[in-house]
């Protein structure tokens, strides 16, 4: 019985681990998009074309300097969804993608 338990958690945990890995993950990546309250920023990270996380923060940064008089604050427009084990990966590293407050929808 305790041998094929250890195997079910050896399978599930391998499963997790291939799941996370770059060319894996690739096809099975979320589109992350943020956005401000009145919508007059707008970003949809594209990690294949370079369009990632890091990316929107330098282009948000660009909007906030050139639009003081436009809303200031960044959303996400994306819900959590902890049971795609093979996001967990980017809930890691981006932490803060996931911490930003949440809006509705773009619309």
């Amino acid at each position: 019985m305790k041998k094929k338990i250890k195997i079910w958690i050896i399978i599930i945990v391998s499963i997790v681990i291939i799941t996370n890995l770059p060319p894996v993950n690739y096809f099975l990546e979320e589109n992350y998009s943020y956005q401000n309250n009145d919508a007059s920023f707008i970003y949809v990270e594209q990690p294949g074309k370079g369009l990632d996380y890091e990316v929107g923060q330098i282009r948000f940064k660009r909007f906030q300097k050139q639009n003081p008089d436009k809303d200031q604050t960044l959303y996400r427009t994306f819900t959590l969804k902890p049971w795609k084990f093979w996001e967990w990966w980017q809930m890691l590293r981006h932490f803060e993608r996931f911490k930003l407050p949440y809006y509705s929808k773009i619309s």
